[in-house]
């Protein structure tokens, strides 16, 4: 092989070696990941190209300000400005709740890797953290949006994911009976 021959391959083995490796995180999430049910707060729109898909909100998105650590309010001060943090999950009632926002990776236990967006009042009058994660939407099978919705307004929706290492993927919501 000559020498401009190598670079040609070089070349083009870089966007594959790119691609594979923004591969390898969600993957070995899939494959390691404990899986966790969070409850959400869906609302149901329609995407021209994709079909039906349930745009999904958390309860775990408005943590309680008194499960915040006082290092992560002082370093806000009210907005969060996209800073990551990580909550910390706990089972309860076949639900994972948040119990603990910090700054530094939890060495044990099942977390959450998000962005703060702001400390402020929540539609029921609570001081509680907004918190980001990037689980919103689900694509579903076309016409059954309504029912989804329908489901939605009751909160009678969960969301099922996988989370390795505080990366989380969607795999699958389904509704409470």
């Amino acid at each position: 092989m000559n020498k401009r021959t190598k670079q040609l391959i070089l070349a083009c083995l870089v966007p594959v070696l790119i691609l594979l490796g923004m591969c390898f995180n969600p993957l070995l999430t899939l494959v390691k990941g404990e899986e966790i049910t969070l409850q959400t707060i869906p609302v149901d729109p329609s995407d021209l190209f994709r079909g039906d898909y349930v745009t999904l909100r958390y309860d775990a998105e408005e943590v309680p300000k008194q499960l915040v650590e006082q290092e992560v309010l002082d370093e806000t001060m009210g907005w969060g400005r996209n800073r990551v943090v990580y909550v910390l999950l706990e089972k309860k009632n076949g639900v994972h709740t948040p119990v603990k926002v910090t700054l530094h990776k939890p060495e044990k236990g099942i977390f959450l890797k998000g962005n703060l967006d702001f400390i402020g009042t929540n539609r029921n009058g609570n001081e509680v953290a907004f918190i980001k994660y990037s689980l919103d939407k689900y694509y579903i099978e076309d016409n059954t949006g309504t029912e989804w919705e329908k489901a939605s307004t009751k909160g009678e929706i969960w969301a099922k994911a996988k989370v390795n290492n505080g990366y989380a993927i969607l795999t699958g919501i389904e509704m409470k009976k």
